[in-house]
């Protein structure tokens, strides 16, 4: 009777070959075991009793693959033919599934075959199975003997249901498999129906044929030469030292009640031997994955451990301060340029709290940034200040990144810390020297100076990059350069101001330039806190610009008015654009505190040059005077700090200043 085990997902039929003796049941089954793939079929058992050498039965265990979520499994067994033998055909035909019906082709066994099939209709009654109901197959064997019957003779005598027959040849081959076949198709079709299994499959054909493609894919061609058949290798069980002393006292003991025990104890054995055998090989071959995995997983660690090294020595040999700490704010790590740029060893700062490094007015800074870092929002270039041992404060630039586990998760923040001291102290310079050709003799020596010292951590970081075999050290390897080339980046305003180059002009869309600086300038406003509205003019048309030049220009104006901002209850800033005949007008509008008329008729003069921040109103000055246009500041009381630069359409650069015109 068919099996559901609905834990494993499993369908388990069981296939008699019956008939007379000697008719080839138990050579079909040998030849079926000689077909089957090596790793697809089972192992073939043999149960003998003491006084019966011959085959008793045979189980050969198939796995036809899953069908549509169900693994479904074959048991295969043959019956003794011989007639002492009824009690046996009996026990072994309980709960069958299908039968196969093994007749012999010769004309002087008919008699037998008739009796054989008389058996099986009272063997199966015996069961509760009915022969009318129950799939069924006949198969003509021996049709190479000289007195084989007609096919025709035979079916009047033998197919009283009008099944599929097949003629064969059993230990040659032929016939095997179509009968194989055809009992598979005529169960799994009739146990899907009977279950009521077939409502759930749109096309069941389909499923039966695939069936049958599975059954084909698994079998190779028979051993040659095929008339001496390799008989394979069995488990043989036997009955044997049975005595009187195993009887249970007091209770009449009927012999075939005996067999039938000895029978069904012998059937569970083989089963449970198959079973155990399978999860043998199957435990011995995940022990094979695990041993290959925990080899994989060695030279992986060892992998990780030299890129560990590697990139500890990197980060050791960065001239930057590169300092790692929780969301609570405790310091992770700690870097040899943090010794000297902090004061504080290694051993005596890890630990410790990130706001031991902080002014006390800047301590809201360390929560806003872990705020925005933690939802994986990078921040750049934080101009801002920190105490070295002993407190004293000086100024820094802090770009803030999140550092990912596998799942990425924030696990802690990493900050790249620059001392701006020596480049405060440069600008300085700058503003004392006397005259922009002051500056420009300057500014070669200074720029090859941080060249140098950038050169080495640029090729490092590269060379990280590349040999970096976990995605998230490249990843932190590109962050390094990103750190690099923004260090790169600092003196390009200055460049803008005091040694401007040509311009390359072309039609460009003002508006778009201005969204464009918005988003590189938009991780400052979130981190000081200030909202930047934006008003442009939708049909503004295009301007004949240096767009690299202007965008530079009008990221300056932005930088200001957020620093300006900044320093304001409202913390807002609006940006404008509008055509005023044959120009574009520019209003950069923020809520800081209200400028001088002292400061105002000096706001874009270099001289007036604070810091970094400040420096963004030269370096638009520069660029839209350059471009033929002007600017002017007004500060009003309710309204705030507004810029207003005027920018001709057309290409109406200063008289003098080379320029390229547009392609």
């Amino acid at each position: 009777m068919v099996q559901f085990n609905t834990r494993a997902n499993e369908i388990l039929l069981k296939l008699v070959y019956y008939g007379p003796g000697l008719s080839g049941k138990t050579t079909n089954l040998q030849t079926l075991h000689a077909l089957c793939q090596d790793q697809q079929r089972g192992e073939m058992f043999s149960v003998n009793t003491q006084e019966d050498r011959t085959l008793f039965f045979d189980l050969l265990p198939i796995n036809l693959g899953y069908i549509y979520g169900n693994s479904i499994h074959l048991q295969i067994y043959t019956v003794p033919g011989q007639v002492q033998y009824d009690a046996s055909r009996r026990v072994v035909l309980g709960g069958a599934d299908g039968v196969v019906f093994v007749a012999d082709s010769s004309e002087s066994k008919m008699q037998d075959n008739v009796d054989s099939l008389s058996n099986l209709y009272h063997n199966l009654n015996a069961n509760r199975l009915n022969i009318k109901q129950i799939p069924f197959v006949l198969q003509y064997n021996k049709r190479d003997l000289p007195d084989a019957m007609p096919v025709g003779v035979m079916n009047r005598r033998l197919n009283f249901r009008n099944v599929p027959y097949f003629e064969s040849v059993a230990n040659r081959g032929p016939g095997v498999m179509d009968t194989f076949l055809a009992i598979t198709r005529e169960t799994v079709g009739s146990t899907f129906k009977k279950y009521h299994l077939d409502k759930k499959i749109k096309d069941f054909d389909e499923m039966l044929n695939l069936i049958e493609t599975n059954i084909r894919s698994n079998m190779r061609e028979l051993p040659t030469p095929p008339d001496s058949l390799i008989q394979p290798e069995s488990t043989v069980m036997r009955h044997s030292d049975v005595s009187v002393a195993d009887l249970v006292p007091g209770k009449v003991v009927d012999a075939s009640d005996l067999l039938e025990d000895a029978l069904k104890s012998n059937m569970e054995t083989a089963r449970l031997y198959s079973e155990l055998k399978q999860t043998k090989s199957t435990l011995e071959q995940k022990n094979a994955e695990m041993n290959q995995l925990y080899a994989q997983l060695e030279r992986a660690n060892q992998d990780n451990l030299k890129t560990r090294r590697y990139l500890e020595g990197i980060i050791q040999g960065v001239g930057e301060a590169i300092v790692s700490f929780s969301a609570e704010g405790k310091i992770l790590t700690w870097n040899m340029a943090a010794e000297k740029m902090f004061g504080y060893a290694r051993a005596d700062i890890v630990g410790q709290s990130i706001q031991l490094l902080t002014p006390a007015s800047r301590t809201w800074e360390i929560a806003q940034s872990v705020t925005l870092v933690s939802q994986g929002q990078p921040l750049r270039e934080i101009q801002t200040t920190r105490l070295r041992k002993g407190g004293v404060e000086f100024p820094v630039s802090i770009s803030y990144a999140p550092v990912l586990g596998a799942d990425d998760r924030v696990l802690a923040l990493s900050a790249l810390v620059k001392d701006m001291g020596e480049q405060k102290e440069l600008e300085k310079r700058l503003v004392d020297s006397q005259g922009q050709s002051g500056m420009g003799r300057i500014l070669p020596i200074m720029l090859d100076a941080l060249q140098a010292r950038i050169n080495p951590i640029v090729v490092q970081s590269r060379l990280l990059q590349e040999s970096a075999m976990d995605p998230a050290q490249a990843t932190q390897a590109q962050k390094i350069i990103h750190a690099v080339d923004s260090m790169q980046a600092l003196m390009r305003p200055i460049n803008l101001v005091l040694n401007p180059p040509s311009l390359k002009l072309e039609a460009t869309q003002l508006n778009n330039l201005v969204l464009e600086a918005q988003k590189r300038i938009e991780t400052e406003a979130a981190a000081a806190g200030v909202a930047l509205d934006m008003s442009l003019d939708a049909t503004a048309p295009d301007s004949v610009l240096d767009a690299d030049q202007m965008r530079e220009a009008i990221v300056g104006l932005l930088r200001n008015a957020i620093y300006s901002a900044a320093k304001s209850p409202q913390k807002r800033a609006r940006v404008a654009t509008r055509r005023v005949g044959e120009a574009m007008q520019l209003a950069v509008q923020d809520s800081g505190p209200l400028f001088s008329e002292a400061a105002q008729a000096s706001a874009f003069d270099l001289g007036s040059v604070q810091d970094l921040d400040s420096m963004g109103l030269a370096v638009a000055s520069a660029v839209i005077r350059q471009h033929g246009g002007r600017l002017a500041m007004r500060s009003q009381e309710g309204s705030g700090n507004t810029v207003m630069a005027e920018i001709p359409l057309g290409a109406n650069t200063r008289p003098g200043i080379p320029s390229n015109p547009p392609e």
